[in-house]
């Protein structure tokens, strides 16, 4: 009895004199209430059953705040598993190592890896991002982005204006298309399907044809440096044939035989009709009736100027290769 005792009375002498408690050491840290030293051995902390992060009478009623315990229920409601808990004041929270965190971090994460790391929801969430408290661009879970737009309806779905300032090189957009792209050499923007290299901007439903498009528009196929629209597959399948340098043809049906240096307009084929042509030398040719497609036709009357710009001269009135008149001026 004798020796318990001296013992009690030893420790609150101590601890009067020194305010510091040492276990397994006689000069405990002045900095500290207790100090724990051993070289083979740890600290337990008291180990309970949690059974909700937020119950505060159920296993310990009434904790107070920085309360510290061992969570021994894998289960826990709220929690992450076991581990050691503190009580903030309003629930037991989780102490998280570093090597834990698997959080991306506001400076940036390193090791990452593309197969599993991501940036996103693993449920059916749209993932949202904000500036200002502000929504600025939203991606639907089922993968539309809106930029501008809460609610896109496209794949991206833009509201308010944008800029594109730069080049596209060797990119094109497309749209929907059964085609294909092939590269781009130049500065390029292409729309929908394409058929061979484009070297210009280009809006088509059409094929490129030794790739000289310079715009197109429409249904339109570009045959060597030419834009010809209709629906056909060469000149003759064409309503409208403009050719860059020197060749244009306007038609309400299937040209005739293309020639170089005129410019065509003609009407229907059939009995009615009619095609006129301009030469690039002042010719003025005309062709009656009975037209059909496909067909090379010789003007029935041309009229041509010996003399280009003077102020005299003659008019000549072919039929075919013979001068059938002459006209002064």
């Amino acid at each position: 009895m004798k020796t318990p005792l001296l013992f009690l009375v030893c420790f609150l002498v101590s601890t009067f004199f020194y305010s510091q408690v040492g276990i397994g050491t006689v000069t405990p840290e002045a900095s500290s209430i207790l100090d724990v030293t051993a070289s083979d051995k740890g600290f337990i902390a008291p180990r309970v059953s949690l059974l909700n992060v937020a119950n505060n009478v159920n296993p310990i009623s009434a904790p107070v705040e920085g309360l510290l315990v061992y969570n021994t229920n894998a289960s826990v409601t709220g929690g992450s598993g076991t581990g050691y808990y503190y009580w903030n004041g309003t629930q037991w929270t989780k102490l998280i190592t570093p090597s834990a965190i698997d959080d991306w971090k506001l400076t940036g994460n390193s090791s990452t890896n593309p197969t599993t790391n991501f940036v996103g929801t693993t449920d059916n969430r749209d993932l949202v991002f904000r500036t200002n408290n502000t929504e600025e661009m939203r991606i639907e879970s089922g993968g539309n982005v809106g930029i501008g737009n809460n609610n896109p309806s496209y794949t991206l779905d833009v509201e308010g204006d944008f800029r594109i300032n730069g080049d596209f090189i060797n990119q094109q957009i497309l749209g929907t298309h059964s085609g294909t792209v092939q590269s781009v050499p130049f500065t390029n923007l292409a729309f929908n399907p394409l058929t061979g290299t484009v070297n210009s901007i280009t809006i088509t439903d059409g094929n490129g044809v030794n790739n000289s498009a310079v715009f197109i528009i429409g249904f339109a196929r570009v045959f060597g440096g030419s834009l010809s629209a209709g629906t056909g597959t060469g000149y003759g399948g064409y309503f409208m044939v403009l050719e860059r340098d020197t060749n244009a043809s306007f038609t309400t049906s299937s040209i005739l035989t293309y020639t170089s240096g005129v410019c065509y307009l003609k009407t229907a084929t059939g009995a009615s009709g009619f095609a006129v042509g301009f030469g690039g030398s002042g010719h003025i040719s005309y062709l009656d009736s009975g037209l059909t497609a496909g067909v090379t036709y010789y003007y029935r009357l041309t009229l041509v100027p010996n003399s280009v710009g003077v102020t005299s001269g003659t008019f000549e009135v072919y039929q075919r290769d013979l001068v059938v008149m002459q006209l002064k001026r």
